[in-house]
């Protein structure tokens, strides 16, 4: 972590200061600052490796086991035939993750002050960039683009209230996107959960654990309070226990169902003022080859819905040629545009030198040049554009057996969805459009479904080696690591990054490894899409890797096998490793306090644009500087990691009743961060409406379940009689039932047909009062206005 925050703020740093120079700027009180921060984060770490040196405990900072012996289970569990684990477990090794142990509390309460006093560093530093780069931390604000509610006061921390002060209500979801709104809603929700179980859980069963567990000292002190320190067959505590997991269970189910309700109620309104065309229109995929024309598709509507029920018909069309020539045009005004800012910064005409096949390299007029071959590239592209227009006309040729299809009322949107139109399921399928911002022209101009389905095996098997190669990729990263020698004291500071170097940069690069695969391997029509189906590997990949950790052990494949051929061990064998990990994970929620308020610095858009900056005016290095990077910071990748957050705080809240209260320190932290960076910095992203809030709530339960075996196999193992057992099985089948219930009683993804029938017209209105752009391909739709104005007189340079 704190390499992380030391190179982020060094390449800040240096970014800085290299812009600085090449404009003849001086920053005097931003660098000042973030090296003092950087030298600050180093000498906090160091102190709080000392302190747990002091304590006979390095293993939370350098993520390896302790040496002098065998791990302590702080629950004193015995160990099931069926769930014996080998001691040298390298999966844990690779996690950092420690057994419960004598001392750990120096180590907790270290962490957790360096985490304090990082958080509050870089709150100060965020206050002087927030005021130094307004384009960068204060973009929504300037725009206005947000409502007055939203606006921060005019005071050094007063960014610190937008996040409370916000109303996530309709205003501001047409301000940002119903998607972002509910993330904010999400972090609102798990606080909610985590308050109400950490609440308590602290208030009752922290007391009866501590005065009435009958632990020995053997017990570690940060397990007195937790189910460590209750002696096995214990004849009532175990009773109370199960009410707790029956109580947990109704507070998450409960707090879910409430806010899918509200949510329904966003949703709808959201659908009703959806933008015109795609509130009207509909991707028709699988079309015959006998109708890939617009004037086919349009009598085929006609014939099947009434004559004048379509509006507009656009195919999707191969365009690679065209394609080419935009881009190049593209590049040509880019290179023209840097031109005129160098003339307009150096007040001297730059130059450079064009080498042709053959010929002697000519120096030439650097805005004349590209002035000219934007000229020529502009006729070309109107000539190609006239082409394809002209083969469109016929079927089949430039067309392909995908469409956009716009009808002139919703009624007739949702009765086509619905009709059957051939015996193949893959012919004639309609769905929902995605944002046109979001569309992917490129595999909708695919036609070979046999290349898709092999394509997708191969994602699948990508995929299954991620899982496999897990802790093979880590020790060997984390071996290299461990060669490699610093001078100085910065040795010991490389010693305690290294053990962990292989989980650190393989997590880092997974959602990109991960958006990798599904971009090459998966035939997906928008890249919403392509976020959603990140989010659910990404989570899965966490819940395996994170939560069930020590469960897995050193081979994923072996775990696996195990599970398939004793499924009744699973209970015991999570009950048997998971309670001696509750140290490391109470660590782990406070890492990511800092983590969070890293993530408020937008390091790398501030790099990104101080780069920028230097070649364009900075309105253009703004554009050009963001979004964020969609493979970490992301709708998929970010609530990936929100969710697990929540799962540790809910699967572990009996286990030790004050992760849940991290965790709910966690979700009030990400409120002041997020409230304020997706309200008042990032840039709005492409909108699916709430999906990925859909996502995470089935993720939730589904983590509910989780707990429910979890705790099944400690009352199996450790109660007195099967009576808590039975209470934990019944409120496992209650989950299971929860879960099943919430995907087909919350009908969300569409209206329902009465709103249309009775306020269509009002919908109309509604979507025609901030209308978008059609569903052309952009590379026509730019050839469409450069053929317009293909006549017209030619403009000045």
């Amino acid at each position: 972590f704190w390499l992380k925050l030391g190179s982020s703020l060094g390449t800040i740093t240096s970014t800085t200061e290299g812009a600085s120079c090449e404009a003849g700027q001086a920053q005097p009180q931003v660098l000042p600052l973030m090296r003092t921060l950087l030298i600050l984060s180093c000498v906090l770490h160091v102190l709080a490796k000392e302190a747990c040196e002091t304590a006979d405990d390095t293993s939370l900072l350098q993520g390896k086991a302790h040496e002098q012996g065998a791990i302590l289970l702080a629950a004193n569990a015995t160990q099931t035939p069926a769930a014996k684990k080998p001691a040298d477990d390298q999966a844990e090794e690779v996690m950092g993750v420690a057994g419960n142990a004598m001392g750990d509390e120096h180590a907790f309460f270290s962490g957790l002050m360096s985490n304090v006093v990082t958080i509050a560093g870089i709150f100060g530093a965020f206050g002087l960039l927030r005021m130094h780069y307004p384009l960068v931390y204060s973009f929504n604000i300037l725009e206005k683009n947000i409502p007055e509610s939203a606006l921060p006061e005019e005071t050094y921390l007063g960014w610190m209230k937008v996040g409370f002060k916000v109303q996530t209500d309709e205003e501001l979801a047409k301000a940002l996107g119903l998607d972002s709104v509910m993330m904010l809603e999400f972090i609102q929700l798990a606080f909610a959960i985590c308050i109400r179980i950490g609440g308590v859980g602290v208030c009752i069963l922290c007391p009866l654990h501590f005065f009435f567990g009958e632990g020995g000292p053997e017990v570690p002190s940060l397990s007195k309070i937790g189910m460590g320190n209750v002696v096995i067959r214990h004849p009532w505590l175990y009773y109370v226990q199960a009410l707790f997991v029956a109580y947990v269970c109704y507070t998450v189910k409960t707090l879910i169902y409430d806010a899918q309700e509200k949510f329904l109620v966003r949703r709808f309104k959201w659908l009703k003022t959806l933008p015109h065309p795609r509130s009207r229109t509909v991707l028709v995929e699988g079309i015959p080859d006998e109708f890939t024309c617009e004037d086919k598709i349009r009598e085929f509507f006609g014939l099947a819905l009434g004559s004048d029920v379509v509006e507009e018909v656009h195919t999707v069309k191969k365009t690679r040629a065209l394609i080419g020539l935009v881009q190049y045009r593209d590049t040509a005004l880019d290179q023209k545009s840097q031109a005129e800012f160098q003339l307009e910064k150096n007040e001297k005409r730059p130059e450079h030198y064009v080498v042709n096949v053959g010929q002697v390299p000519q120096k030439v007029d650097s805005i004349e040049f590209y002035t000219e071959e934007v000229r020529k590239t502009e006729e070309a592209i109107a000539a190609e554009y006239h082409r394809i227009l002209e083969e469109s006309q016929k079927v089949g040729g430039v067309n392909c057996r995908n469409a956009f299809v716009s009808f002139k009322d919703r009624k007739s949107v949702e009765l086509a969805k619905e009709l059957d139109y051939d015996s193949d399921a893959y012919t004639w399928v309609l769905s929902e459009p995605p944002d046109i911002e979001m569309v992917r022209w490129q595999e909708l101009r695919l036609d070979d479904n046999y290349t898709e389905t092999a394509s997708e095996v191969i994602g699948y098997a990508c995929v299954f080696g991620l899982y496999a190669g897990f802790v093979p990729i880590c020790l060997a990263i984390t071996n290299i690591a461990n060669s490699i020698h610093m001078p100085g004291f910065l040795d010991a500071l490389w010693a305690s990054l290294a053990p962990t170097m292989g989980l650190t940069i393989f997590l880092s690069f997974l959602p990109t490894v991960l958006l990798l695969v599904i971009d090459n391997c998966y035939t997906l029509r928008s890249s919403s899409r392509a976020q959603e189906m990140l989010l659910r590997w990404y989570f899965w990949f966490q819940v395996i890797f994170v939560l069930l950790v020590t469960a897995v052990g050193n081979d994923f494949l072996d775990f696996c096998k195990e599970v398939a051929q004793t499924p009744l061990s699973f209970p015991h064998l999570l009950a048997d490793q998971l309670p001696k990990a509750t140290h490391f994970y109470m660590n782990w929620v406070v890492v990511q306090w800092s983590t969070h308020a890293l993530n408020l610095l937008r390091y790398i858009n501030l790099s990104k644009f101080l780069g920028f900056r230097t070649i364009y005016t900075e309105e253009e290095a703004k554009k050009k500087a963001e979004p964020e990077d969609q493979d970490y910071y992301g709708f998929g990748s970010r609530s990936a990691r929100w969710c697990i957050n929540l799962l540790v705080g809910i699967v572990f809240g009996t286990l030790n009743p004050t992760i849940p209260l991290l965790e709910a320190i966690n979700f009030l932290i990400s409120r002041v961060i997020y409230g304020y960076l997706i309200v008042a910095a990032e840039t709005k992203k492409a909108d699916l409406g709430g999906n990925f809030w859909v996502m995470n709530l089935r993720h939730v339960l589904a983590g509910t379940i989780l707990y429910c075996i979890l705790m099944t196999g400690v009352f199996l193992d450790r109660a007195p009689t099967m009576v808590p057992a039975a209470v934990s099985i019944t409120c496992l089948i209650f989950i299971v039932r929860c879960y099943f219930h919430f995907n087909n009683h919350f009908r969300w993804e569409a209206l329902p047909f009465v709103e249309m029938m009775y306020k269509d017209k009002d919908m109309i209105a509604a979507a025609a009062e901030d209308p978008q752009e059609s569903y052309e391909q952009p590379e026509m739709r730019h050839a469409r206005s450069i053929a317009a104005n293909a006549n017209s007189p030619k403009r000045s340079g």
